[in-house]
């Protein structure tokens, strides 16, 4: 064994600094190191005093390494008494944490997660504040994603909803909840539900019900019924559309631009004019869908909501039918068959993005 006195160390522990292979022991009784320590440290009359600082020095640790140990001189707190005091505290790797293995005083409690609902490339979390702001002002709330990691900020003090955006079509996210105050960012909340942003988000002036193989463009319907209404008025019911109508996805557009052509600028009171005169999210170029478009409406009317049991207008007219005949589906079984003109079914206004 060898016996090292280094000046420093002897003006703080009056003692011996012993050191053998594997360990070290500070002492002032000669005594070897415990065999399971790197640093045993002992005494009767004197203590271990660790770096101390404030919340706000901690903080301005860069990248703490796991395991590092401070005093933080002003993280607890008493409620009833209205004082701040200092308490130990470890860096989990995560956050820092006091020896109870809980959030520090001083930090914010976890919020209380609520329904995570999507978008489109987006989802919204809502959350309710935590019970305690560890004694400071809640200044934001984080949501962060799993996977990807993607976060959202709300900067407010209570309850709310975080959009986290940046997300992928087609992928399921979960999400958790922090706040943060001038001390630092407390624990996370639950994990949220589960959602997967495309089909149903919000985008656009309505939900999004159909999605290109680049998850980038698609359809969107609007968020409710723009009423039950005749498909055509009453000088036209027997007349087929001059210019034409197709029963093909991507064709709702061109449809009912066309049918409003025959009906002559300025009239309402018929499907196409009802379609087009929806302003939604401030868009003018909603149209009544094609009978393929309707359908994939239909399938994924779900996600969509809203929809009665009822008769919905297509735009296309069926080849080789009287032409007072129009593609109508039911909302409620799916079949698709021919409408009369005058009959007051259900319209569901689209667009394209």
């Amino acid at each position: 064994m060898k016996v090292i006195y280094p000046a420093v160390l002897m003006l703080f522990f009056a003692g011996s600094m012993f050191s053998q292979t594997g360990g070290v022991g500070i002492n002032n009784d000669g005594s070897s190191p415990n065999a399971k320590a790197m640093l045993d440290v002992s005494s009767t009359n004197k203590g271990f005093l660790p770096p101390r600082m404030t919340s706000a020095q901690r903080n301005s640790i860069s990248s703490p390494a796991a395991g590092l140990i401070i005093w933080c001189t002003n993280c607890a707190s008493s409620v009833e008494l209205n004082v701040y005091s200092g308490e130990l505290q470890i860096y989990n790797g995560f956050f820092w944490t006091n020896l109870l293995g809980g959030t520090p005083l001083g930090l914010p409690g976890a919020p209380t997660i609520g329904a995570a609902t999507v978008g489109y490339l987006e989802a919204l979390v809502t959350f309710t504040q935590p019970a305690s702001d560890g004694g400071s002002p809640i200044l934001s709330y984080t949501a962060k994603s799993s996977p990807g990691n993607f976060t959202g900020t709300l900067n407010q003090a209570g309850s709310g909803t975080v959009t986290v955006t940046g997300l992928t079509n087609g992928t399921a996210y979960t999400f958790t909840i922090t706040a943060t105050n001038e001390n630092g960012t407390g624990l996370s909340s639950a994990v949220s539900n589960s959602v997967t942003p495309g089909i149903g988000g919000s985008y656009g002036g309505g939900k999004v019900f159909y999605l290109d193989i680049s998850g980038e463009h698609g359809l969107i319907a609007a968020t409710s019924d723009q009423g039950g209404i005749r498909w055509a008025l009453y000088d036209y019911e027997s007349i087929t559309v001059p210019l034409g109508t197709s029963t093909v996805f991507g064709a709702g557009s061109a449809n009912t631009d066309h049918i409003i052509s025959q009906h002559g600028a300025g009239a309402t009171g018929y499907a196409a004019a009802l379609a087009r005169a929806y302003t939604g999210g401030g868009y003018n170029d909603w149209y009544l869908p094609s009978k393929d478009e309707l359908n994939i409406l239909y399938l994924n009317r779900a996600a969509i909501g809203g929809f009665t049991n009822d008769n919905y207008w297509s735009s296309s007219e069926p080849y080789g039918a009287p032409p007072n005949n129009v593609w109508s589906q039911n909302f409620g079984d799916g079949l698709r068959g021919c409408s009369l003109k005058y009959q007051p079914n259900r319209v569901r206004a689209i667009r394209a993005f």
